[in-house]
């Protein structure tokens, strides 16, 4: 895992190259290589965490035989090995066994086309010399990070925000409607970006410059839009694809370790390894200090397969300097407590690993998680009801028979509108374009649904089209987000092997299995029950959780918020405390929002 960044006639100094390299330290400790085209207008630069290829010989910018195509890339390429041997079959000449240098081999053989041979997390930029050409591309459901800022024929990208920043002249001011986003979904989905005029890749999309014509934007994988009807996946065939997927995540060359919970993801990876004879170590997190702890079941998983096990406790520090080494390492807000544990979590796991195994995707691509259930209700065109719908029937004010009419009702909305509110219970639209009226936004039910709206298949069966959503909005740009910047604050690479093209391609459009109605995943449920102790399958869903909250003074999040950047630079409305006022509905989630906020503003805004 690495840190890239690019300029393309970009008037920078050598002071801000430093700085932008710099700014990528943490996702790159181990060297750092840059390197400057004859002309001088284009310039690379990267950060390393050497996993794959420890030599000198995987180092980057990386190029090919004549030095016509160079390539800085952060991520790691799982079918390296096959694509390795089909390319040197063509005629290709490997000089290191870094999985990067296939992307230049596949480049030169397929042309832009060659994205489609990649299997692999990964955000890079090649550039070809010969054809006065950049080629960055980023994987296909985002699990790598990839940001970009363009004007006439310049342009720059990188693996940070921090890091893009660093070449413009002036930092741009925060864009209305990505705090806004923040604000009711709890996350900046992609293309936008907190900063004004700064974007950030979308999933599955390339991005292709050249002198004269400037950029494009083009995708290049999407998840399937039909269901396959031809058949169900059967429990053989997850076993064996499974099992190629999680032996192609175990590409490297330092330990690799996997996190363990006592739930069907992560048991899903121990019992693949267990099976396979990798021997991997597992990591469970227990919480001395409360909380939901499943180290217990773990323990016994990793016991009953074999595997070497090591339970982490945690400790809970302190919520207010957590918050802000917190802020200081996610380059975009997010409104969730979990950063603040996932944050814990990779820190723990850093100590003794480069490389850790995760289960994050199992729930978008088997359908797990519990908002899928009860999702009856005949849709109405009338989704403009939503927001008295919502007021009543979250308002602890509202009388008895309001609030059954307005339950009746709120299932008759849009579907995408009742999904919405039961991931994203925080501010109505109409609440954040108030708080954010200094700032000119104009902000409707419509506006905040797009990004959802535009991977909603409505003649998929509607838990399917929901998966679909969140597979591409809430886990790439929250999750996958929040899973990154996290780990890459300690130059720790997570990989997810349920993420895996050939997993979501099988499975997330797969025909519904009546068991769904009943128990989640049942083909996870039916490849655990042979290899697992029971209790796996009898836990109730839980994941990591820690109580982080419990006990915190909410008041005085108040006056932080008060005192805090927004406010002092005039973004938010001064009335905004209407808000938040006891028994508002929500009223500890939208604080918390503003706290994230907040402190992501004094990290970033100054």
């Amino acid at each position: 895992m690495c840190g890239i960044v690019a300029t393309i006639n970009v008037r920078a100094s050598e002071a801000s190259r430093r700085r932008s390299l710099q700014a990528l330290k943490e996702r790159g400790p181990d060297s750092e290589g840059q390197w400057t085209s004859p002309a001088q207008s284009v310039w690379l630069g990267h950060r390393r965490l050497s996993i794959v290829d420890l030599t000198d010989a995987g180092t980057q910018p990386m190029r090919n035989e004549d030095s016509s195509i160079r390539l800085v890339c952060n991520g790691e390429i799982y079918n390296y090995p096959s694509l390795k041997t089909e390319l040197e079959a063509l005629g290709h000449k490997f000089y290191s066994h870094s999985d990067s240098e296939a992307i230049i081999h596949a480049y030169e053989q397929w042309g832009e086309e060659f994205v489609s041979h990649l299997e692999g997390m990964f955000a890079f930029a090649l550039w070809d010399e010969r054809n006065q050409k950049l080629f960055a591309a980023r994987d296909r459901v985002g699990i790598k990070p990839l940001y970009y800022y363009s004007s006439g024929d310049a342009l720059a990208l990188a693996s940070s925000a921090g890091a893009l920043l660093c070449f413009l002249k002036d930092k741009p001011a925060p864009e209305p409607l990505s705090v806004a986003y923040v604000m009711t979904l709890g996350y900046i989905p992609s293309p936008w970006s907190v900063w004004r005029g700064v974007s950030k890749l979308e999933p599955g999309h390339i991005l292709v410059w050249q002198a004269k014509k400037g950029a494009r934007v083009l995708r290049y994988w999407e998840p399937p839009r039909e269901i396959d009807s031809d058949s169900r996946p059967d429990l053989e065939e997850w076993r064996d694809l499974f099992a190629q997927v999680l032996s192609e995540h175990l590409l490297a060359d330092v330990p690799l370790g996997f996190f363990l919970s006592g739930g069907l993801d992560s048991s899903s990876i121990a019992a693949g390894l267990g099976e396979s004879g990798h021997s991997l170590q597992a990591l469970t997190v227990s919480f001395p200090s409360g909380g939901l702890d499943e180290s217990p079941i773990a323990e016994a998983t990793a016991r009953h397969l074999g595997l070497p096990h090591r339970r982490i406790p945690l400790q809970l520090e302190d919520v207010s300097s957590l918050l802000r080494s917190v802020a200081q390492a996610y380059d975009e807000p997010q409104g969730y407590s979990a950063l603040l544990t996932m944050y814990l979590i990779t820190k723990a796991a850093a100590m003794d690993f480069k490389v850790v195994l995760a289960g994050d995707g199992g729930d978008e691509v088997f359908g797990g998680y519990t908002w899928y259930a009860n999702l009856d209700g005949k849709p109405n065109p009338a989704a403009h009801l939503t927001r008295r719908v919502f007021r009543s029937f979250v308002s602890g004010d509202a009388k008895p028979l309001m609030r059954q009419r307005a339950a009746r009702a709120f299932q008759n909305v849009s579907p995408l509108h009742r999904h919405a509110w039961r991931l994203f219970p925080r501010f109505l639209p109409e609440e954040a374009e108030a708080l954010l009226k200094p700032m000119g936004l104009r902000f409707s039910d419509e506006q905040m649904l797009a990004p959802l709206r535009k991977h909603f298949i409505s003649s998929l069966p509607l838990k399917r089209a929901l998966q679909r959503v969140d597979l591409m909005s809430f886990c790439s740009d929250s999750i996958l987000a929040k899973v990154d910047r996290a780990s890459m604050a300690h130059s720790l690479e997570v990989r997810v092997p349920f993420l895996d093209r050939r997993v979501v391609e099988r499975f997330i459009t797969a025909p519904l299995n009546p068991r769904e109605d009943s128990e989640s995943k049942p083909i996870l449920r039916d490849y655990l029950r042979p290899r697992v102790p029971s209790a796996v399958l009898s836990a109730p869903k839980q994941g990591f959780s820690l109580r982080i909250l419990d006990g915190f003074d909410w008041d005085s999040a108040v006056d932080a918020i008060q005192s805090g950047p927004w406010l002092r630079a005039g973004y938010w409305d001064n009335n905004w405390k209407a808000l938040v006022q006891p028994g508002v509905p929500y009223r500890e989630a939208r604080i918390w929002t503003l706290l994230m906020l907040t402190r992501w503003g004094e990290a970033w805004l100054s």
